[in-house]
């Protein structure tokens, strides 16, 4: 995966990383990134940080009659800016990789990561090894749900556009390579879609919210039945496994993630 900002709309993965040490998560965060805007190579100066990441669960509370919390979320202004973190306990993480979630996958591969440890480059290749053909109903869903959002929004915006070719074209990308692409300046041009760089150019010098004419939101949106029939095509046409064929490697991964955790707690 690559990115290919400017330095004055890079992510401060610093201020992510003290606002990340700052929450009260139930367990211990093992991996961390910056996904949204900022990975999908469309990000504005008032574009606010995506944080996802995955936590274990105190073992303790894994052998009680609760079941510990599978997700923590918060949404804060901290340091002036606006910050999203949304973390997933690893053993639904895991599960929802298998059954092709675009969301878990994206923020396990993404390039802009704030922990750095083993756990890391386990998931990642582990990522790697579960990729299949069910990524494509991730794929397609967000991408109508995309265009409805679109269609109800009382004004077009070029983020909006934005978001409609990214899901589509990584969808599309990673049925046909097998590899995991989020930048939509570099997926754009590879797939016929050049006319996308300029909304990209409008959206970075401008703001989230900003409003498109009328003439160039139907241009763009002249693109969506393409970008339908493509997405359908690399489905009907990849070489991906229909299933993830890790699945057992990655139930094994997790045992030992807890004993190491069990082992550390004694």
């Amino acid at each position: 995966m690559s990115t290919t900002l400017d330095h004055a709309l890079q992510p401060d993965l610093g201020r992510a990383r003290r606002f990340l040490a700052a929450q009260p998560v139930p367990g211990r965060t093992i991996l961390c990134a910056v996904t949204g805007s900022h990975i999908y190579g469309f990000p504005s100066a008032d574009s606010d940080l995506d944080l996802k990441g995955i936590h274990v669960a105190p073992i303790r509370r894994l052998l009680g009659l609760t079941r510990p919390a599978e997700s923590f979320d918060r949404l804060e202004i901290f340091e002036s800016a606006e910050l999203d973190l949304t973390l997933t306990e690893a053993r639904l993480a895991l599960d929802l990789l298998l059954r092709g979630n675009g969301n878990m996958l994206e923020r396990i591969l993404s390039p802009l990561q704030l922990i750095d440890g083993p756990a890391l480059a386990e998931l990642q290749a582990l990522a790697q090894g579960a990729l299949s053909k069910r990524f494509f109903r991730h794929y397609q869903g967000f991408f109508r749900g995309k265009c409805r959002d679109h269609e109800r929004s009382e004004q077009p915006k070029a983020k909006n556009l934005l978001y409609v070719y990214r899901v589509a074209l990584t969808g599309i990308h990673l049925l046909r390579s097998g590899a995991l692409e989020t930048d939509l300046s570099a997926l754009a041009p590879l797939y016929g879609y050049e006319d996308a760089l300029d909304l990209i150019a409008l959206k970075r010098q401008g703001s989230e919210r900003g409003a498109l004419p009328d003439p160039l939101d139907e241009h763009h949106r002249g693109s969506w039945p393409r970008l339908a029939s493509d997405l359908e095509e690399a489905y009907a046409t990849s070489e991906l496994p229909e299933a993830a064929p890790n699945a057992d490697a990655l139930s094994e991964w997790l045992i030992e993630l807890r004993l190491r955790e069990l082992d550390d707690a004694g």
